[in-house]
């Protein structure tokens, strides 16, 4: 297997108790992540940062919501498309999809966003609004990390569409854009619950 197949479709080249088994460890490693990160779940796609101290407990909990919400809703639009949907297919792919966004997060973490978020706030209130103050050097890297976060964000739902079209057998492009639009719709609802 090459490289390249592994980044395009893992669907497609892994059995899928290997998919199982790397998601339910990608799944734990990073609740433990956004537990270390002091860090919570408020939708499948963003983290916030309560004010109080959530448990590990708390953070498995909450993300557990947010593998089995998707995973019911793209199951029954699956099983609804081809009545052969397996529901270990379906959970995979909800379980492997989001791997970009915890690299995402760690990425943050490691680069220290906050205090560079912090450092532009700080300017601007200082009427500092061309950000003179601001290391050119670390604007740089900040534009780069954002660029490389758009594209995680796209890698992310290019994974969703390929496993969701694997797990159905689907052809048809307006089912992809269904299942990318169901998604959307059931975090932006998630978001107000959490």
């Amino acid at each position: 297997m090459k490289i390249k197949q592994l980044f395009l479709n893992p669907f497609a080249d892994f059995s899928e108790w290997t998919l199982f088994l790397v998601g339910i460890i990608g799944f734990l490693l990073s609740s433990y992540l956004i537990y270390l990160s002091g860090q919570q779940f408020n939708g499948f796609m963003h983290f916030y940062k309560p004010e109080v101290t959530v448990s590990f407990i708390a953070v498995l909990k909450v993300h557990t919501y947010m593998v089995l919400a998707p995973l019911i809703l793209l199951y029954i639009v699956g099983v609804v498309a081809n009545n052969k949907t397996r529901i270990i297919d379906v959970l995979n792919v909800i379980l492997i999809a989001p791997f970009p966004l915890y690299l995402m997060l760690l990425l943050s973490k490691l680069i220290n966003q906050d205090k560079f978020t912090n450092e532009i706030d700080q300017a601007l209130k200082n009427g500092d609004h061309t950000l003179s103050s601001i290391d050119k050097g670390q604007m740089v890297l900040f534009g780069l990390f954002g660029i490389f976060v758009l594209f995680l964000l796209f890698y992310q739902f290019y994974l969703l569409v390929k496993g969701m079209n694997i797990a159905v057998n689907n052809k048809k492009i307006w089912v992809s854009i269904l299942f990318v639009a169901l998604y959307f719709m059931l975090d932006l609802g998630i978001q107000f619950y959490f």
